[in-house]
């Protein structure tokens, strides 16, 4: 059960990222240490991780929209 919980955090975790990587690139201001001020230090660096990540993905998609 810990590890479907667990699982289902890490899928949350991403979907958030995600959704905060094309708000920034939408042009809304996101501040990070806002987002992840209650995570844990491992939780910080892998949410970065994937922010970081989804931010070049749309920054990728915008260079092949224009």
């Amino acid at each position: 059960m810990l590890m479907k919980r667990d699982l289902q955090a890490v899928k949350n975790f991403d979907f958030l990222a995600r959704s905060f990587a094309h708000m920034q690139a939408s042009g809304q201001q996101v501040n990070l240490q806002a987002v992840t001020g209650n995570m844990s230090h491992e939780q910080k660096m892998w949410f970065c991780e994937r922010f970081n990540h989804y931010c070049i993905e749309e920054s990728r998609a915008a260079a092949l929209e224009h």
